[in-house]
C-alpha cells in the first residue's frame, strides 16, 4: 500500500468519536475506631460508596474532553479514644461521585457524640451500645453495624449491613459487591470488623472486598487492602491503645468497547474485546484531543468546560494569554486553644456559589499574559499549649485578592481572637463570660462566647465562612460555624469551618462543616483538615488544641 493510503487507513482506524463508557467508581473505605485503656471493642469502617453501571446504561462522554479522575484516599484509623475513625475521600469520574465510607465508632465516653459510627457510602459500625452509621447518599452501599456493651459493630459493605457486635466478641464486616469490568471478577467495597472487647473478645472478619479484620482484644485492627475501598478494622478493647485500622483507597475503572486505544490516562488493558482504563490514583482521562492549559501554576485539571489551578501551597500563576478568571482564596485558619476555644476559619473569597460572612460574590479578575501573580497559601496556625491561646492563621494572597487568617481560639480567662472568622471565647470559671473574637466582613463570622457560670467551664466555637461559632452553655460547648461550599473546582466542596470548642469532662463542640476539628473534654483539640482553612478544635484545661488547617487557592477560566 503506499504510504499516504497506510497514514489514511491509520487516521480512519483511529478517528475519535464520543465514547459509551462502562464506569466503576469506588471511594476510599472508613477507617476503624479506637481505644485506650478501656475494655470495649470499637467499631470497624464503612466501605466506600460503590457506584457502577454494569447491568444498566452507559454513559456517553465527549471527544476532545479531559475529565478528572479522583480515588479517594482511605480514610484513617482513629488513634483517640474519643474521636471515630476516619472516613474514607470520596472518587469522582466525570459526573459520577461515590461517597467515602464512614468512620468507625471509638469508645465511649460520658456525654461523648463520636460512639455512634459515622455515616458514609457504607456507614462505619458502632462502639459501646451506640448504633451504626448510615448509608448516605442511599444506594452506594449499606449500614454499619451496632456496638454491644463489649463488641464493636461491623462496617457496612456494598452488599451487606455490618453484623452487631455480640457481648465480648465484635460484629463480622458487610460484604462487598463483585465486578468483572476489568475483566476478572474482583469484590469491593467490603465493611471493616468490629473490635473484640474484655480478656477473651475477638475480633469480627473484615467483609469481602478488602474489609480489614476487626482485632482481638489487646490489639490494633487491620488496615483494609488498597484500592478495594474496604474499611479498616475496629481496634481491640482492654488496658492499652489499640488504635483502628486504616481504610483501603478507592479505584475508578472506565470501558469501552473496542481493542483500538480512543482514550489516554491510567492503566490501560485489554480483554474480551473492550478497552480499560485503571485508575489507582488521581489523574485525567483524556478523549482525542485535549487543548492545553492556558496558564501555569499550581495543579492543572480540567472538566472539558474549565481549566482548574488549584494551589495547596504558594506559587506563582502565569497566564500565557489574557484571562477572566474566578478565583477561590481561603486563608488558613486559626488554632483551637489549650483550656479554650475553637479556632475560626480563615477569610474566604470566592466568585462561584458563595462566598464568605454572607456577602455579595466576589467580581472576577482581569489577568495579563505574561505577568507572574504571586500565589500564597496560609498556613494554620499553631494550636495553643496547655491554658494558652490558639494562634491566628496566615493570610492567603492571589493577584489583588487578600483573605484573612482565622482567629486564634481564646486561652483560660481571655477572649477569641479576631480574624476571618473569629476564635471562640476561652474559659473562666468564676462567672465570667469570654467572648469569642469578630470576623471580617464579607470573609467570615464571629466565634461563639463561652459559658462562665459553671466549673466546667464550656468554651465557645470558632466562626466560619458561613455562620457564627456556637455559644456554650451550661454544660456543653459551643460547635464550630458551618463552612461554605462552593462549586468552582467543578466538585461542590465545603471550605472554611470553625472549630468546635473544649470543656472539662462533659460535651465537648462539634467541628464545623468543611473541615473544622472537634473540641475536647480529656485530650487534645482535634485538628483541622489541611488545605480547607478550618479551625482546629479547644481542649480542657489540661491539653493542647488542635491546629488551624492550611488554606487553599483555586483559579478557574474558560477553555
Amino acid at each position: 500500500m503506499p504510504i499516504i493510503g497506510i497514514i489514511a487507513s491509520a487516521i480512519t482506524g483511529n478517528l475519535v468519536t464520543d465514547l459509551q463508557i462502562d464506569y466503576l467508581v469506588v471511594a476510599g473505605g472508613g477507617g476503624g475506631g479506637c481505644n485506650k485503656n478501656y475494655d470495649q471493642g470499637n467499631g470497624g469502617g464503612g466501605g466506600g460508596g460503590y457506584l457502577t453501571n454494569i447491568g444498566g446504561s452507559s454513559i456517553t462522554l465527549t471527544k476532545n474532553r479531559r475529565y478528572s479522575v479522583v480515588v479517594g484516599a482511605g480514610g484513617s484509623g482513629s488513634t483517640n479514644t474519643y474521636i471515630n475513625g476516619d472516613n474514607g475521600g470520596n472518587s469522582v469520574f466525570a459526573t459520577i461521585t461515590s461517597t467515602g465510607g464512614g468512620g468507625g465508632g471509638s469508645r465511649f465516653r460520658a456525654n461523648s457524640p463520636s460512639l455512634k459510627g459515622s455515616n458514609g457510602g457504607s456507614g462505619g459500625g458502632g462502639a459501646f451500645d451506640s448504633a451504626g452509621g448510615s448509608a448516605t447518599p442511599s444506594g452506594q452501599g449499606s449500614a454499619g453495624g451496632a456496638g454491644s456493651s463489649h463488641g464493636g459493630g461491623g462496617g457496612g459493605g456494598a452488599n451487606a449491613s455490618g453484623s452487631a457486635g455480640s457481648v465480648w466478641n465484635g460484629g463480622a464486616g458487610g460484604n462487598g459487591i463483585a465486578n468483572s469490568i476489568s475483566g476478572s471478577s474482583v469484590t469491593y467495597a467490603g465493611g471493616g470488623g468490629g473490635g473484640g472487647g474484655q480478656a477473651t473478645g475477638t475480633g469480627g472478619a473484615g467483609g469481602s472486598g478488602g474489609g480489614g479484620n476487626g482485632a482481638n482484644t489487646s490489639n490494633s485492627g487491620s488496615n483494609a487492602t488498597a484500592n478495594t475501598g474496604g474499611g479498616g478494622g475496629g481496634g481491640g478493647g482492654n488496658s492499652g491503645a489499640y488504635n483502628g485500622g486504616n481504610g483501603g483507597s478507592g479505584i475508578v475503572i472506565a470501558r469501552y468497547s473496542g481493542t483500538t486505544q480512543k482514550a489516554q490516562g491510567g492503566t490501560v488493558t485489554t480483554s474480551g474485546g473492550n478497552t480499560i482504563h485503571t485508575f489507582t490514583s488521581s489523574g485525567n482521562f483524556d478523549i482525542g484531543t485535549v487543548n492545553s492549559a492556558k496558564a501555569t501554576g499550581g495543579t492543572i485539571t480540567t472538566d472539558g468546560v474549565y481549566w482548574f489551578h488549584t494551589f495547596t501551597s504558594s506559587g506563582t500563576f502565569t497566564p500565557s494569554s489574557n484571562l477572566t478568571a474566578d478565583y477561590l482564596v481561603v486563608a488558613g485558619g486559626g488554632g483551637g486553644g489549650g483550656a479554650a476555644g475553637g479556632g475560626g476559619a480563615g477569610g474566604l473569597r470566592c466568585t462561584v456559589t458563595a462566598t464568605g460572612g454572607g456577602g455579595s460574590l466576589e467580581s472576577a479578575l482581569s489577568l495579563t499574559s505574561g505577568t507572574g501573580y504571586t500565589v500564597t497559601v496560609g498556613a494554620g496556625g499553631a494550636g495553643g499549649t496547655t491554658q494558652g491561646a490558639g494562634t491566628n492563621g496566615s493570610n492567603s494572597v492571589f493577584s489583588t485578592i487578600t483573605s484573612t487568617g482565622g482567629g486564634g481560639g481564646g486561652a483560660l480567662t481571655s477572649n477569641g481572637n479576631t480574624g476571618g472568622s473569629g476564635g471562640g471565647g476561652g474559659m473562666h470559671g468564676d462567672g465570667f463570660t469570654m467572648l469569642g473574637g469578630a470576623g471580617t466582613a464579607n470573609q467570615g463570622y464571629a466565634g461563639g462566647n463561652s459559658f462562665g457560670q459553671s466549673s466546667i467551664s464550656p468554651c465557645g466555637g470558632g466562626g466560619g465562612a458561613g455562620g457564627t461559632g456556637g455559644t456554650a452553655t451550661s454544660n456543653t460547648a459551643g460547635n464550630g460555624g458551618n463552612g461554605v461550599a462552593t462549586s468552582i473546582s467543578g466538585v461542590s466542596t465545603t471550605y472554611a469551618g470553625g472549630g468546635g470548642g473544649g470543656v472539662i469532662s462533659q460535651t465537648y463542640g462539634l467541628g464545623g462543616s468543611g473541615g473544622g476539628g472537634n473540641g475536647a473534654n480529656a485530650d487534645n483539640g482535634q485538628p483541622a483538615v489541611v488545605n480547607t482553612g478550618s479551625g482546629g478544635g479547644g481542649s480542657d484545661y489540661t491539653n493542647a488544641g488542635g491546629a488551624g488547617g492550611s488554606g487553599i487557592v483555586i483559579v478557574r477560566y474558560t477553555i
